[in-house]
């Protein structure tokens, strides 16, 4: 079985890595991301792609229309939060203003991406062009991107393959499980058995260049109550 090592200590992020969230609802998936998008320092443009309208982020300049990204009004004045909050219009087609999100994403350049609930915009037979264009080359526009869903064995392998550290919590379902297992090189009772080891909140962190992986703590209280309290400062 591989080695497990427990550790506090995550490998150092850059800014242009792909980093990819999977588990179950509640699971602690969206406080990692949005503890990811606060460590990112002020004067990068921060970007959450919120498909169900559902994150709470008090810095973030929210808008509707992919084609027109505030990256000024974010940037500029004494109030500056480089935080900007995408919800998409749910009556529209979704796969087209996510594309063109990302094109837009990629043309800037120097953007930190969160996409919450990447399985409302992604199969494994179908991706948003522009969300794939961004996974294939991004790095190279220094685009950060971290993407979360509950169903790993629902999205597109790009999702995976592109990133630089995998990420799991809690997961119910086999297949997601099944899936997981042969990412990281366990087998399917070597995954649930790591698994089985977590503690409420707690995940593997699974660093690809290296093979290896970490069992990690859950994030801890007081930067989870900063995530829920609206603040005007970034965590550091």
């Amino acid at each position: 079985m591989m080695e497990i090592e427990t550790t506090s200590e995550l490998p150092e992020i850059n800014l242009n890595d792909r980093v990819a969230i999977f588990g179950g609802t509640g699971s602690g998936k969206s406080v990692l991301a949005h503890a990811l998008l606060r460590s990112i320092p002020s004067g990068w443009w921060k970007m959450i792609i919120d498909v169900t309208d559902s994150i709470n982020e008090p810095t973030a300049l929210t808008f509707y229309d992919p084609l027109d990204i505030p990256w000024d009004k974010v940037s500029e004045g004494d109030d500056a939060t480089w935080t900007m909050r995408f919800v998409p219009d749910i009556n529209a087609a979704l796969y087209d203003q996510i594309s063109a999100l990302y094109m837009e994403i990629y043309e800037h350049g120097a953007c930190w991406v969160w996409l919450d609930e990447a399985n409302e915009v992604s199969t494994a037979h179908k991706t948003a062009f522009g969300l794939r264009k961004v996974l294939l080359q991004g790095r190279k526009a220094w685009i950060g991107h971290v993407a979360c869903t509950p169903r790993p064995a629902d999205i597109s392998k790009s999702i995976v393959t592109q990133s630089q550290y995998l990420i799991c919590f809690s997961l119910v379902d086999f297949d997601d499980r099944q899936r997981m297992s042969r990412y990281i090189g366990m087998t399917p009772d070597e995954f649930d058995e790591a698994l089985a080891e977590l503690d409420a909140y707690e995940y593997l962190f699974y660093d690809v260049a290296m093979r290896t992986l970490y069992h990690v703590p859950p994030v801890p209280t007081d930067i989870v109550i900063a995530l829920e309290t609206p603040v005007t400062e970034e965590i550091t």
